[in-house]
């Protein structure tokens, strides 16, 4: 008994630091609770213009908003170019040949590019590893090592004039079927591989600012910008703190064209982390990006790329950016808002979540808050957006924040919300734990199914029933009601990824903290295969037909096959 207790002690220290979660070892959560729906909800979600229900009126919820158009504050504003995310411009970013931005498109609901020929289900053992590093963090004594969440690497397939301009490695260059990997990372580089060998295809570029979230490509598949927003401050050559913000590279030579969003008087909240994927709308050169410091960043680029003389540049300018207030939530400071999340857009609209619970609907034309709902809990889950039927919905899920209880032991969960006016169609909650620095719920972006498992949507929740498991599972899109639960050996923080056999068979790809990368029957849940790579798999897998590229928190890239 003495040895048993000294076991469980010692994990106690070793894993989470803090003997208080005795508790939480010794007793687990109610796990799958009951669904709570309301039919009527969907009402009007075949509408095309967004509005406020008195459940989600902005005003009714003490919605204080503000906007500043190129540096000074004012009441009102109107876009001089409207932006319209129109089926068109999504259906020609679903085209473009890789993934470009977190989740591959701007509903966040691509997890995989291309067809796989899948036959033995199994992984090859023939992976490659790619060694990166770590970089100090900005209290100056740890260190951010590796990729973590959400930490996706893009993979593009560039055209053959594109390439020549570029700075690649004679050998890529002369490639003709190669697959470029671009991974910002943990280390403060962005790296560049061949996603079949895990070779460099081009010098990396180091930043010196780590990387958490995932980075975005322009959206043509022809412009090499890349756009990428650091997640920590750092610690300065003389200590000074230096303060995130997000950049945009050329990708013909590496150079710095922009960085912003850094120690900004505007922001509520000085935390100016940049772990949200950037938006970018090609037909107005626009970009958006959301700072977890409370705003909402647009900028229209005034992008000049001569492919001939290969040389490209931005100046951007009508810089305008959006944040908001609610006076009872957020004023005594318990409460800590903006976006780690990624936002999904649809016609004029973008829809997010904050770390303050709240989930919103944002006009670009005239950034103003349309709706917004409080779902308590915090959301670093993304938004993802979906027309079923002529019917516009959202998919958000939320993490139990640390403090819930003395416990910390409570409700996350996951909706579905009319994307016209924000009202809840159905929640389907967990009971999970939480622990400091370590949170329980659902920080995976949910995979919705197509072909045979088109009434599916797909989650894994971490930190449930016990302290380090978690589940894998199928949700019914229309009810709410699990189709099927798998219980993981550990519990998972990076996204489901979905890939498709030529027969239109559905598999799961699912990395997790233990460093098990599974692959799942997504019809029935069972487990095929799995690898363990022998560190947590935080950040989320991208995949390209039998390509699987991963990395761990222990300085790894890892490209694996499915066979």
């Amino acid at each position: 008994m003495i040895l048993i207790l000294m076991f469980i002690g010692f994990k106690l220290l070793v894993k989470v630091g803090n003997p208080k979660y005795f508790y939480n070892y010794l007793h687990s959560t109610a796990g799958s609770l009951k669904v709570v729906a309301n039919k009527d909800a969907v009402k009007e979600a075949d509408l095309s213009t967004a509005f406020a229900t008195e459940n989600t009126d902005p005003q009714l919820h003490g919605v204080k908003q503000f906007i500043e158009v190129n540096g000074k504050q004012v009441d009102s504003y109107e876009r001089s170019e409207k932006i319209n995310f129109s089926e068109e411009t999504l259906r020609a970013v679903n085209s473009v040949p890789g993934l470009i931005t977190f989740r591959g498109n701007y509903s966040r609901s691509g997890s995989s590019y291309g067809i796989a020929d899948i036959s033995a289900e199994k992984f090859a053992t023939n992976t490659w590893t790619f060694g990166t590093g770590k970089i100090l963090k900005s209290n100056g004594v740890d260190y951010w090592s590796g990729n973590g969440w959400t930490g996706q690497p893009l993979l593009m397939s560039w055209d053959i004039e594109t390439k020549q301009n570029m700075n690649l490695f004679d050998e890529a260059k002369a490639k003709p079927d190669l697959v470029e990997v671009i991974y910002p990372g943990m280390d403060g580089s962005v790296h560049f591989l061949d996603m079949a060998t895990g070779k460099e295809t081009r010098p990396a570029i180091y930043v010196g600012m780590t990387f958490k979230g995932t980075a975005s490509l322009y959206p043509d598949g022809k412009t090499p910008l890349l756009f990428c927003g650091s997640g920590d401050a750092q610690t300065g050559p003389f200590g000074e703190n230096v303060s995130q913000r997000f950049y945009v590279y050329s990708l013909l030579d590496g150079k710095l064209l922009y960085e912003g969003g850094y120690d900004d008087k505007f922001a509520p909240r000085i935390w100016h982390a940049y772990d949200s994927s950037p938006i970018i709308d090609p037909v107005t050169d626009t970009l958006i990006y959301p700072g977890e410091n409370g705003i909402i960043y647009t900028m229209k680029l005034n992008t000049e790329y001569d492919r001939q003389a290969g040389t490209i540049s931005v100046s951007p300018s009508e810089i305008v950016k959006f944040t908001f207030d609610i006076e009872e939530k957020y004023s005594d400071g318990g409460v800590l808002w903006g976006s780690e999340c990624s936002a999904s857009v649809w016609n004029g609209y973008l829809f997010i979540g904050d770390n303050g619970g709240s989930v919103y609907c944002l006009d670009l034309n005239t950034m103003s808050m349309v709706w917004i709902n409080d779902l308590a809990e915090d959301i670093n889950s993304s938004v993802i957006f979906e027309t079923d039927g002529g019917n516009h919905y959202i998919y958000v899920a939320t993490t139990l924040k640390y403090g819930y209880n003395n416990h910390n032991m409570g409700e996350a969960a996951i909706y579905k919300l009319n994307a016209m006016n924000g009202e809840i169609i159905w929640k389907k909650p967990y009971e999970v734990h939480t622990v400091k620095g370590y949170a329980g719920g659902v920080l995976s972006t949910g995979a919705p199914g197509s072909g045979i498992v088109s009434d599916y949507i797909f989650y894994s929740v971490s930190k449930t029933p016990d302290l380090e498991s978690g589940y894998l599972t199928a949700l019914n899109k229309y009810t709410g009601e699990e189709v099927w639960r798998t219980d993981l050996d550990m519990y998972s923080w990076s996204s489901t990824g979905l890939i498709y056999s030529e027969a239109g068979k559905p598999y799961i790809i699912q990395g997790c903290q233990n460093g098990d990368l599974l692959l799942v029957n997504a019809v029935d849940g069972k487990v095929l295969d799995k690898l363990n790579f022998g560190s947590g798999i935080e950040a989320t897998p991208a995949i390209y037909g039998n390509r699987v590229v991963l990395a761990t928190r222990s300085e790894k890239i890892i490209g694996v096959e499915i066979k």
